[in-house]
């Protein structure tokens, strides 16, 4: 039994190797672009402004990674991608710069390089236009071959989109390459905004010079229809995913789409098929749930298809699948002892006990993890969330209130702040004073409030804002100092500016 057990840890490892020791990047007071000691990679130290001046002296590429300490996807790419020699080798040919989300004034950098989640990662050419954008979440040997693509074609995705839109037929092989994996859905932007998404990558899918890339492209083609009110998976296009199912390959090239989104595409289904595909699809992801090319925290999702389909209608798993859930997730968090590392394969394996209904057994987890973790308030957020919905309504509250009181850094504490608040207006709406006062501290968080107008943070302000009014309706008070506080903020920009421009968007 130790010995199917060290093997089980060992599969779960990708590679098989000992987990190296590492620490967690800095949250910075004042730089910029600022080094982050892992891996080998030379990230640039100095400002985000003298890192695109050299790249245009020195006729360098940059490689840009948005992110942060507590992000679990953050985590991921770190202790996968980033540790990839290869990768390590190929930023050697960019500028690679870390732009943390909590340093100063980086929600104004994530407004210019139109970036709100994290992760994000942008190649620029060395005249600073933006080139591509990479997913998080496809294997690594693929982020080298994009990584590898940026640096011999070098031209921007916008102008393959158009091009593509125009005649798909005459794109080259590195065009389609760059279409295929690209982060679509962190950046609409690139795409204008008459396009029809649908018809783009069911085109693309078609034309693709080969299976793997036709493949990625008929999965973005799926995801388009759950836009789309009515929409069905025809007979043809289920064959399609019959034939994806049975190669080992092609199921790895779409993972990012089998392991996470059967819920949202198996009910297009036609009714008749629908229990043959779902069975193919569930057995075959999680009989490939320990492929090398999966990070840990990957080989996890292979439950997913799986656990939705016993789960969907309320069905209770049987004993021995959780217990064998409960012996995988236990291999795998013996097989992770590096704190950040935890942050990714531990956020999973909540969402594995979650996904089957296994609400103890999370909470568990998540409060052991509180004493383990590098960001502690992420874990005590999601407690927050699934005591909301046990309505444990003051245990939501207390779990919210002690994450932000946990939380580190700037935007990071607005952020949870935010959530805090809102969450106080859901579950005590006739906790005034409570709110009020809560609401006005967020604001003494910056010492530059303009900050509160840029990226992320302006997105969170732009929501307490519209629930904040909603709040106040039928209620007897002045106008708080929180609304006044803001609106004073807003006469202050320069007009024409971004932050200008926000304000006009606040309620």
């Amino acid at each position: 039994m130790k010995q199917l057990l060290l093997m089980f840890i060992c599969l779960m490892m990708v590679g098989c190797t000992e987990p190296e020791p590492s620490s967690a990047p800095g949250v910075p007071e004042t730089a910029t672009a600022i080094p982050v000691k892992d891996a080998a990679i030379a990230w640039y130290q100095g400002s985000i402004e003298s890192a695109f001046a050299e790249a245009t002296e020195q006729g360098r590429p940059i490689f840009l990674y948005w992110g942060a300490v507590w992000c679990p996807p953050c985590q991921e790419i770190r202790h996968t991608v980033f540790k990839s020699q290869e990768f390590i080798n190929l930023t050697g040919l960019f500028i690679p710069v870390y732009l943390d989300g909590d340093t100063e004034r980086a929600q104004t950098w994530g407004d210019r390089f139109g970036v709100m989640g994290y992760p994000t990662m942008i190649v620029f050419n060395p005249a600073g236009e933006e080139l591509t954008r990479l997913p998080g979440n496809i294997d690594i040997s693929r982020y080298n071959s994009v990584l590898e693509l940026s640096l011999n074609q070098m031209k921007p995705v916008s102008g393959i989109i158009l091009a593509a839109l125009d005649d798909a037929d005459r794109l080259s092989e590195a065009g389609f390459r760059q279409l295929a994996y690209y982060s679509w859905f962190q950046d609409v932007s690139a795409l204008p905004e008459d396009a029809d998404r649908e018809s783009l990558f069911h085109t693309l899918a078609s034309r693709a010079p080969d299976q793997v890339m036709s493949t990625r492209f008929f999965m973005l083609y799926l995801l388009a229809k759950l836009d789309e009110e009515g929409a069905a998976i025809s007979g043809e296009e289920v064959a399609r995913l019959q034939a994806t199912l049975a190669s080992d390959e092609l199921t790895l090239a779409a993972w990012d789409t089998l392991a996470y989104e059967s819920e949202g595409l198996l009910p297009l289904v036609p009714e008749g098929q629908r229990a043959i595909l779902a069975g193919q699809w569930w057995r075959r992801v999680f009989a490939l749930r320990f492929s090398e090319s999966l990070s840990k925290a990957e080989k996890l999702a292979g439950w997913f298809p799986r656990l939705y389909l016993l789960t969907k209608d309320g069905a209770t798993l049987a004993e021995d699948i959780r217990q064998q859930i409960k012996t995988e997730l236990a291999a795998v968090d013996g097989a992770t002892p590096d704190s950040f590392e935890r942050q990714s394969v531990v956020n999973q394996m909540g969402h594995v006990y979650r996904r089957a209904d296994m609400m103890e057994e999370a909470k568990s987890l998540l409060v052991a993890e509180l004493e383990k973790s590098a960001s502690p308030y992420y874990f005590m957020s999601t407690l927050g969330h699934i005591a909301e919905q046990e309505e444990d309504f003051a245990g939501a509250l207390t779990w919210r209130g002690r994450a932000y009181r946990n939380a580190v850094g700037e935007a990071t504490r607005f952020q949870w702040g935010t959530e805090y608040v809102l969450a106080m207006i859901r579950m005590a709406p006739d906790q005034e004073r409570q709110i009020l006062d809560q609401s006005m501290a967020l604001l003494n968080e910056f010492d530059d409030r303009d900050q509160l107008l840029a990226g992320r943070n302006f997105l969170r302000l732009q929501q307490l804002s519209e629930e904040f009014g909603r709040w106040r309706q039928g209620r007897s008070l002045d106008a708080p100092a929180f609304t006044a506080a803001v609106q004073a903020l807003c006469r202050q920009q320069d007009a024409g500016s971004q932050e200008a421009d926000n304000c006009r968007q606040l309620v």
